[in-house]
């Protein structure tokens, strides 16, 4: 085999692996999509909950999550003070 059939070889071969890796990049970055999708979904269920529990519990002081109940109401009265202190100015 001469150089040039051995050089031609070479360049084949590699070039076979790059188009390799590059599918499997390709597949990795796919279903690395697909999680962050699937997290997202979770996410959002996350807080469909966490805001459900929180308007039927809001109002109970010996409620499982009150602490945070509290932080959120507070919460919520600083963004209605923030806003009327936008509106005047």
């Amino acid at each position: 085999m001469n150089l040039f059939d051995k050089l031609e070889r070479t360049v084949s071969e590699t070039g076979q692996g790059i188009s390799r890796k590059a599918k499997e990049l390709a597949e990795i970055t796919r279903l690395k999509n697909m999680l962050h999708t699937c997290e997202e979904v979770i996410d959002q269920n996350y807080r469909e909950i966490g805001r459900a529990y929180f308007e039927a519990h809001k109002e109970e002081e010996d409620c499982e999550y009150a602490r945070q109940c509290k932080a959120i109401a507070d919460a919520q009265k600083g963004i209605a003070a923030l806003e009327k202190q936008i509106e005047e100015i």
